[in-house]
């Protein structure tokens, strides 16, 4: 077993920082007050983030639905420092966190999917996404999904232990794709293969995407998957399949 150093992000440095006093969450489930600040509070069940320039921090997010944080929509939405856990097995879930903006230092389990972007700018960074799980009969898990729309995303020093499909998934489902940075990052896990750039569908060209200086675990099929795009990959460091632990 190879062990990463613990500059990558694990259980102990993300997610709810330790000494956090934490208080029951009783406010609106659904999020309509611009500059709305969310802190260490434990939150049961999905939020809806229907304004501009929230936060949450600090804070327990458990959920038994489609999406944890739903931000769609929302500018300039922040969630870090905080614990992100989904149904699991016993429930159908998505996402853990669905819109744009920055996402930092979350500890992010028991979903189908980790992180789902939406259209426009973000920054997710020193996240650990792990323990993906979902009761689907045909779950797509990905670590972080990027998958049209998105111009300017950085994904940098994150953790994700992926299953199944990938780590980071870059598609055009959706729309065009432009200047994805995927950097610094380890990528283990289980995945058909860590990182796909698939341009074959309909939404446009994906353009400016770098891979470069991350600690990848290979996986069932390889490192990466590239149809119809021309990412710049270099500096990585692959490792041989199997459960490389980060400390």
């Amino acid at each position: 077993m190879l062990e990463m150093a613990s500059t990558f992000p694990n259980a102990t440095n993300t997610g709810v920082p330790a000494g956090t006093n934490l208080t029951e969450y009783t406010g609106p489930m659904t999020i309509t007050e611009n500059g709305t600040v969310i802190d260490g509070m434990i939150i049961n069940g999905p939020l809806r983030v229907m304004a501009d320039d929230v936060v949450i921090k600090n804070s327990e997010i458990t959920f038994d639905s489609t999406w944890g944080v739903d931000a769609e929509g929302a500018n300039n939405f922040t969630i870090q420092d905080s614990e992100i856990v989904g149904p699991g097995s016993s429930g159908d879930s998505n996402s853990a966190i669905l819109g744009s903006g920055t996402f930092l230092r979350n500890d992010i389990s028991q979903v189908e999917n980790g992180i789902t972007l939406t259209g426009g700018s973000s920054a997710v960074k020193g996240n650990y996404i792990h323990d993906l799980e979902d009761s689907a009969s045909d779950p797509h898990y990905d670590g972080i999904s990027v998958q049209g729309g998105q111009d300017g995303v950085l994904i940098e020093g994150n953790t994700i232990l992926a299953r199944d499909t990938s780590a980071v998934f870059i598609k055009n489902d959706f729309g065009a794709i432009n200047d994805v940075n995927v950097t610094n990052n380890f990528l283990g896990g289980t995945p058909g293969y860590d990182i796909y750039v698939d341009g074959r569908a309909n939404g446009g060209p994906i353009t400016n995407v770098s891979i470069t200086d991350n600690h990848l675990s290979m996986g069932g099929y390889g490192y990466y998957s590239v149809d119809n795009a021309s990412p710049t990959i270099s500096g990585n460091t692959e490792l041989p399949a199997g459960p490389h632990r980060v400390r």
